[in-house]
């Protein structure tokens, strides 16, 4: 039975398919430094830990014997978050069944992604979803991100709880499970997303589910 007080949700392969707008911003950042083109699913495969580390992980994957210092990961990462600003949401898009559910679902609901702040209040913002949420926080709005659990804990409290089992975390990313399990909190996996699902079952979420209508539909029965 899945039938949490409280929601909080991942951004990122898990209510938006950003997919295509993150990998084309990064290779318009890589095209202005005069580098190679990377492939969607490479990028993508770095998705998760923030903007930082992916860009780090993705010059590691396009110049192979580069010496990747924190100036030119920086300069990289600036130019890809300029990039991002104009090009945000140029083809990003709820998953199917994201929209009727906000729309209709009682319960307080949060998301915690670690995505830059500003970028996950913008995707929300442009998509018309960020009503729905009683806060929405990236990477860098708290000392703490995933997968520490401390964060999950933040989220919790800011709901308006004290006992983690009332709430659940919903994500794509094995980071989104570890922090939910290292919080108490009730661990749901999406394997649609950016994610892999053999991934996800290594750290054995307490729910995996293979659509967000899947979800929907099983946290509503459960009510």
């Amino acid at each position: 039975m899945l039938n949490p007080k409280g929601i909080l949700f991942d951004l990122d392969g898990t209510l938006v398919d950003t997919s295509r707008d993150i990998t084309a911003n990064l290779n318009r950042a890589f095209h202005s430094l005069g580098y190679p083109q990377l492939s969607h699913e490479t990028i993508l495969s770095h998705v998760g830990y923030g903007a930082h580390f992916l860009v780090e992980k993705c010059l590691q994957e396009n110049q192979a014997d580069i010496k990747v210092d924190d100036q030119l990961v920086t300069e990289l990462w600036e130019l890809f978050r300029d990039h991002y600003r104009l090009h945000i949401v140029d083809e990003a898009n709820p998953y199917p069944g994201v929209v009727e559910f906000l729309e209709q679902e009682k319960r307080p609901m949060g998301v915690i992604s670690n995505k830059p702040e500003e970028f996950v209040k913008a995707v929300l913002l442009e998509l018309g979803l960020l009503r729905y949420f009683k806060f929405s926080w990236g990477r860098d709005t708290l000392p703490v991100s995933k997968p520490d659990p401390e964060v999950i804990r933040y989220g919790i409290h800011e709901l308006g709880f004290e006992d983690a089992t009332q709430v659940c975390m919903v994500g794509d990313n094995p980071v989104d499970t570890i922090a939910a399990k290292g919080a108490g909190a009730i661990s749901v996996a999406l394997s649609y997303g950016f994610s892999s699902q053999a991934i996800l079952e290594q750290e054995k979420p307490d729910h995996l589910f293979h659509s967000f209508q899947d979800f929907s539909k099983t946290i509503r029965n459960s009510a």
